[in-house]
């Protein structure tokens, strides 16, 4: 009798131990996470242990950052914090990419029609979330060539195939999906709201800032040059003119 109660000691911490890690994962949840295996107000630790089989990045006090995927185009997996606790996350694109539509049409997909169509992006708001979708060009080729085809010349109906650069054909796009606590989505959805208090990915999630467009400009010299888009709205562009 004394053996058994000494194997059934260990067995029985063992149990005690699990039920512990258990507690510590399924407390206070919901019927449905918010987000991935998450809910809103989870600390920092208990995302990690939910996210244990991803690839970690970056882990920083108010943002945790994973090496990721979406729709068959990498990106960043995001989750960020104010005083320990979850609220905003989602996915943003590692770099410029071409297929990034894949993106948005999957939130499409699994979303259905959304609740709100921005002036950049789409929304959707439920009782406890609001989702935001955007792709955006970042890399946009303003094409001239050395010379054009024109109907003139000796053979003036033959078929041309010269190829022209497109004015203003988009290269590269970025994108965002992305998941807010709607408590915090109502504190700073406001005209005029001081988005101070959040920090940079939190602006890049919710689509306060997005990656500069890099125009992609051909001269009529034959120079190529790659000019920020601020630039040119600047008026920078004149002096390749």
């Amino acid at each position: 009798m004394k053996t058994i109660v000494c194997f059934a000691l260990p067995f029985l911490i063992l149990l005690t131990g699990c039920a512990t890690i258990t507690n510590t994962l399924s407390g206070d949840t919901k019927d449905e996470y918010d987000f991935r295996e998450t809910q809103w107000g989870f600390s920092q630790q208990r995302v990690l242990l939910a996210e244990q089989d991803s690839r970690l990045y970056l882990k920083r006090e108010d943002v945790l950052i994973y090496n990721s995927e979406i729709a068959g185009v990498p990106a960043y997996l995001i989750y960020t914090f104010k005083n320990n606790k979850l609220r905003a996350a989602g996915y943003i694109t590692e770099k410029p990419v071409k297929n990034v539509q894949k993106i948005t049409d999957m939130s499409v997909a699994q979303l259905g029609k959304p609740t709100e169509k921005l002036k950049q992006g789409m929304a959707w708001k439920t009782p406890d979330t609001v989702i935001y979708s955007h792709a955006y060009p970042s890399q946009v080729t303003l094409g001239t060539i050395r010379y054009e085809q024109v109907s003139g010349g000796v053979f003036a109906n033959i078929r041309h195939n010269i190829t022209k650069a497109r004015h203003g054909a988009v290269e590269r796009w970025d994108a965002v999906w992305s998941y807010s606590d709607i408590s915090f989505y109502e504190k700073h959805h406001k005209v005029g709201a001081d988005l101070s208090d959040l920090s940079f990915y939190e602006k890049v999630l919710i689509g306060a800032i997005k990656r500069n467009e890099i125009m992609n400009f051909s001269t009529r010299t034959g120079l190529s040059l790659s000019v920020p888009q601020n630039y040119i709205n600047k008026g920078f562009i004149d002096i390749f003119e």
